[in-house]
């Protein structure tokens, strides 16, 4: 297939906007893929146009339920076969970077899950890629598109509690994540969203890291992280991550949550489910981030990738460029901890 042609970064002409519906297709048919298909589905602006997944018939299966016309095994079966403007690419952790390169030599734009990579040089090779090509990457960072995430960072910039001095972040999750994300540290898998919005909420860059880890046997990855950073602003950043949790999640007590300790005074935020279905199933329900019945913040991150699309200009709310850096700073953290582990029961 010949890739449709592309303006160059920065140089767009009004005309050159596209017209018509963006063509875009989903890489990855778990559970992610099939959420981020369901959402462009409702994008009156977006045709989604095939199901990529190495297991043909679990393509075909979401691509059937979603009345999607193709499915293909790869992303170069998809290019070779029909044109596209956009992927996005929701696959195991370890198979974000290939997908992702493979459409950025085809001009093609791409919406890629966090972690955009699992190493610094896999990410490297990706900005690279997207360097060399007419496509952009626009990294999955859900929580800038969330409400009350948002909020935090317009009290920051009208200077609500001046300066940010320090900030500290809680993120816990289930036991399971140990085995649904075997090969993906937590500093990668769960925090890398609070490592993101450190870097967005205060601009400096890290300068140190101290970081220890819990492991306990039996399991492929860290119980706990706990992680200290010093930027080159002088402000500190505190992260504690745990996959521990038993049972039903979504326990208030232990909601995610996030200070920001400022010049002349603070802002707090814990993300506090706020909808429960107290039937069979008895369960907490998000009505931030991925709701079924209202516009969150999976929708409006993939708006934006169709209309960034459509103007052929780089996203400009979240970059690969800051994905990277934080990346780099999750890798300094694996190593810290590993360097001063601490050992948890045997």
């Amino acid at each position: 297939m010949t890739p449709t042609s592309r303006p160059q970064r920065g140089n767009l002409i009004a005309n050159e906007t596209r017209q018509g519906r963006i063509r875009i297709a989903v890489v990855g048919s778990g559970p992610f893929g099939a959420l981020h298909a369901e959402t462009l589905g409702r994008n009156p602006d977006v045709e989604l146009v095939a199901i990529v997944n190495h297991d043909g018939v679990r393509a075909r299966a979401l691509a059937d339920r979603l009345g999607v016309n193709a499915a293909y095994e790869s992303v170069q079966e998809l290019l070779d076969s029909e044109p596209v403007d956009g992927i996005t690419v929701a696959t195991a952790n370890a198979h974000h970077v290939a997908p992702s390169i493979a459409a950025l030599e085809a001009g093609v734009s791409v919406l890629l899950e966090k972690p955009v990579a699992l190493t610094l040089d896999e990410a490297e090779r990706l900005l690279a890629a997207e360097r060399a090509s007419t496509g952009f990457v626009f990294p999955a960072h859900l929580l800038r598109f969330a409400a009350p995430y948002q909020e935090l960072r317009y009290r920051l910039q009208v200077g609500d509690i001046g300066a940010p001095r320090a900030l500290s972040f809680r993120r816990h999750r289930g036991i399971d994540h140990d085995t649904r994300f075997s090969d993906t540290h937590p500093a990668l898998m769960t925090m890398i969203h609070d490592i993101d919005l450190a870097l967005w909420y205060d601009g400096s860059r890290p300068v140190s890291v101290t970081a220890r880890e819990v492991r306990v046997a039996g399991r492929s990855q860290p119980t706990a992280v706990w992680a200290e950073v010093l930027t080159d602003a002088g402000s500190l950043w505190s992260f504690q991550v745990s996959w521990s949790l038993g049972g039903r999640q979504g326990d208030p007590s232990l909601a995610d949550a996030l200070e920001i300790i400022g010049d002349e005074g603070a802002l707090s935020l814990r993300l506090d489910p706020r909808v429960r279905s107290h039937s069979e199933a008895d369960e907490t329900v998000d009505d931030v981030l991925t709701p079924a019945a209202a516009h969150g913040a999976m929708e409006q991150e993939m708006r934006d990738f169709a209309d960034a699309v459509r103007r052929g200009l780089p996203p400009t709310v979240v970059t690969l460029e800051e994905a990277v850096v934080g990346i780099r700073l999750a890798e300094q953290i694996v190593s810290s901890a590993a360097a001063r582990q601490d050992s948890g029961p045997r």
